[in-house]
């Protein structure tokens, strides 16, 4: 039975040695598998085995040896581990992994590392949900950015014989990880901001390109650079797949979080064929119409869903003033044709603004501030005058555009 046992863990260190060898990084990316159902295979057939340094003693890379060592344990013990107990091994692979990949030369290994890196944030997220452990992502972001670090060290071109070729994959990694964490996501997230230089080459597979895109956007939102935000997005959006429905839709999440801060609507078309959640549509309604109660009302209502996408402050800070903005343009069309049109009352805007805050107590000093924001930040163009408590709105084009340029999700 030993026999048995020995010798599955002796084939493996052999063809181990081998891909080393010939640097078949593909080779390698297939032996050192993470799905549960091969460790599951593979645990039982080294069940009876304990010490695994007198297999690798044959390999003459001692960095590899250990990592190779390292994962026959994590596969022995991963079944029986406990959540806690299997991702610690877990780490312990990868931290040995980033070992090997500083002591090769070339982009011969960057094929292992896509299912080292990907396990290791899988982990890191069911380990998260059982134990509520921050420092669970902040350990697994402290590997992938040594890693990273690692990858972006290989200044040698072509870039696709360089280790910068997997530097896609775990920069990607990192930003996801990086916003689980209770650090500021910049304490993690920097480095990978470097890929941004080249991360666009048709060398890097679409799949990569659209995960960075996607998870730069989500960084830059949660960092308020909301253009930057829509940019990235967009793309991500655009370049995934229609194929792949789901993830289409986790990108819209964002992305028409990211467009309504800067008072962009999604079509009901969008909504229904990405079969969004019924809130959007409210949102987009309340936001339209200037109804700022019944949009927060709507927010607040969703606010377990809008926290676990992290837009939920976002959206409840950043659109106040753009949906206040709406609710002026509503008055200003009922007063189309009127002197009431261009010089607005202060007791019309006092009114407008009551009703849409649900706010019977807002009174004129609050108002003034509201009106304030919104000429400071040209929403609106005009001048107040408090003597006289009038707005003097722009007869050419009092509400602007909010921003310049349109870019469009494509349907």
């Amino acid at each position: 039975m030993d026999a048995g046992y020995n010798a599955v863990a002796s084939a493996f260190v052999n063809s181990v040695q081998e891909g080393v060898m010939f640097e078949n990084g593909e080779a390698l990316a297939k032996l050192f598998v993470f799905g549960e159902k091969t460790i599951s295979i593979l645990s039982s057939k080294l069940r009876g085995v304990y010490d695994f340094d007198q297999y690798t003693v044959i390999m003459d890379n001692a960095v590899f040896a250990q990592f190779t060592a390292a994962y026959l344990a994590y596969v022995r013990d991963k079944p029986s581990a406990d959540r806690e107990s299997g991702h610690r091994l877990l780490c312990t692979v990868v931290e040995l992994f980033t070992a090997a990949m500083a002591g090769t030369r070339g982009s011969w290994l960057v094929p292992a590392v896509r299912p080292v890196t990907v396990a290791l944030c899988m982990s890191a997220q069911a380990t998260y949900r059982e134990m509520r452990d921050p420092a669970v992502y902040a350990q697994s972001a402290s590997l992938l950015l040594r890693l990273l670090i690692d990858l972006l060290s290989d200044t040698s071109d072509p870039l696709v014989s360089s280790k910068r070729l997997g530097s896609l994959v775990v920069a990607a990694l990192l930003l996801q990880i990086s916003l689980r964490t209770t650090a500021a996501p910049g304490a993690y997230a920097s480095k990978a901001l470097e890929v941004k230089a080249f991360w666009k080459l048709s060398v890097f597979s679409q799949r990569d390109r659209v995960s960075y895109s996607y998870w730069l956007g989500r960084y830059y939102l949660v960092c308020y650079y909301v253009d930057l935000a829509r940019a990235y997005l967009e793309y991500a959006f655009n370049g995934c797949r229609k194929s792949h429905f789901h993830n289409k839709r986790a990108i819209l999440r964002h992305l028409i979080a990211a467009n309504m801060i800067r008072g962009r609507l999604p079509t009901r078309r969008l909504l229904e064929k990405y079969q969004m959640e019924p809130v959007y549509l409210y949102l987009s309604y309340h936001f339209s119409k200037g109804n700022l109660a019944g949009f927060q009302h709507a927010l607040m209502a969703n606010m377990d869903f809008f926290r676990s996408q992290g837009n939920y402050l976002l959206l409840l800070e950043r659109t106040e003033i753009l949906v206040y903005r709406n609710a002026l343009v509503r008055l200003c069309r009922l007063n189309k044709g009127t002197e009431r049109s261009s010089a607005v009352p202060y007791s019309d805007i006092l009114v407008t603004l009551r009703l849409s805050s649900g706010n019977a107590e807002l009174d004129v000093f609050e108002m003034e501030s509201i009106l304030t924001s919104l000429i400071s930040q040209k929403l609106v163009l005009g001048y107040l005058f408090h003597h006289q408590k009038i707005l003097n709105l722009s007869r050419k084009q009092p509400f602007p555009p909010i921003y310049a340029e349109e870019t469009l999700a494509r349907v």
